[in-house]
């Protein structure tokens, strides 16, 4: 038995799959954006900052699920939708590779910068983690 193509959505449904799509993709990027703004003022200038590696890390695992029911809202056939979730997982291994260097201070309440660029892991209030 041959299997029939689907009726195509009415538009109305169309139209909410779109705008969840763009709500969904909209969401995730403003979690990649926030996670750079969280932690530009760590990467750009030495000195000791708070360490918040951990919200960084928390705001991409929300992106990703977001991004990928974006494209799951467009369809695996939308260009722009496989677009737009490609600029986001480009937008996600960017900010986990600047993000990278100072990971292994997780567990450490602050994060001091050197001059060469190195990180280095401090608890201010003396403890060991």
């Amino acid at each position: 038995m041959k299997d029939r193509p689907s009726a195509p959505d009415p538009p109305m449904i169309r139209a909410l799959r779109g705008c969840a799509a763009i709500a969904l993709l909209g969401f995730a990027l403003l979690l990649v954006l926030i996670s750079f703004g969280a932690t530009i003022e760590m990467e750009t200038f030495p000195g000791l900052r708070e360490n918040r590696a951990w919200m960084v890390v928390s705001l991409l695992v929300l992106a990703a699920p977001a991004a990928v029911g974006g494209l799951l809202f467009t369809g695996w056939r939308s260009y722009g939708g496989r677009a737009a979730t490609a600029c986001l997982v480009v937008l996600m291994a960017l900010r986990v590779w600047t993000l990278a260097p100072a990971l292994h201070c997780w567990s450490y309440d602050s994060v001091g910068r050197g001059d060469d660029g190195s990180y280095h892991c401090v608890n201010r209030d003396g403890t060991a983690p």
